[in-house]
C-alpha cells in the first residue's frame, strides 16, 4: 500500500446507510440503546428472585447487545474512525473501505483505465479486469462521492461511464 498525502485527500464516510434520520441522530440513538441495555444487564444481574441461568444468561445477553450498540456508535458511525466504511479520494489514488470488517484497498490512478459509476457501486477497470465495489450510504453522500471521483478521473484522463444514464 502506498502512502498518500493527507492534506490533498478527501474522506467521505459512508455512515449508517440509506436512512431518513441524520448521522448524528442515528449515532445518539445507538448510544442511548447501548446505555439502556447495559442498565438492563445490571438490573438482571443484581435481581435476587430469579434463577442462576436467567440471572447470568439474560444479563450476559443484555451486556452483549449493549456493547454491540456501543461498538456501532463508536466505530461504524464515527467520522474519524479508521475502521468506519469510507472512501478516501486523492490525487494519487482511491482508498476504498466498504465495511467495518472489510480490508481497505488502495487503487492507484495510474493503473485505472475506466471508472463506472452505478447505483450504489463504483466499478474500477484496470489491467486485470473490472472490480465493482458496492456500498451502502445516503443518496446525497453517494452523489457527492461519484461527483468527486468523476472530477478527478476526468482530470487524470480516465474514461468515466455513468451506468445510471443508460
Amino acid at each position: 500500500m502506498e502512502i498518500q498525502s493527507v492534506e490533498k485527500s478527501q474522506r467521505i464516510n459512508l455512515g449508517a446507510g440509506n436512512v431518513k434520520f441524520s448521522e448524528n441522530t442515528i449515532r445518539n440513538v445507538n448510544y442511548f440503546l447501548s446505555v439502556l441495555f447495559l442498565i438492563m444487564a445490571c438490573l438482571y444481574l443484581f435481581r435476587g428472585s430469579i434463577g442462576v441461568f436467567e440471572k447470568i444468561g439474560m444479563s450476559g445477553l443484555y451486556f452483549f447487545t449493549g456493547f454491540l450498540f456501543l461498538f456501532r456508535a463508536q466505530i461504524e458511525l464515527s467520522q474519524t474512525s479508521k475502521y468506519a466504511p469510507h472512501f478516501i479520494i486523492s490525487a494519487q489514488g482511491l482508498k476504498i473501505k466498504t465495511g467495518v470488517f472489510n480490508k481497505s484497498e488502495f487503487i492507484n490512478w495510474v493503473d485505472v483505465k475506466k471508472v463506472e459509476l452505478g447505483y450504489y457501486k463504483i466499478g474500477i477497470k484496470d489491467k486485470t479486469g473490472i472490480q465493482y465495489y458496492p456500498y451502502k450510504t445516503r443518496k446525497e453522500t453517494s452523489i457527492e462521492l461519484k461527483r468527486i471521483i468523476e472530477t478527478i478521473a476526468i482530470e487524470k484522463g480516465i474514461e468515466v461511464e455513468n451506468l445510471l444514464k443508460r
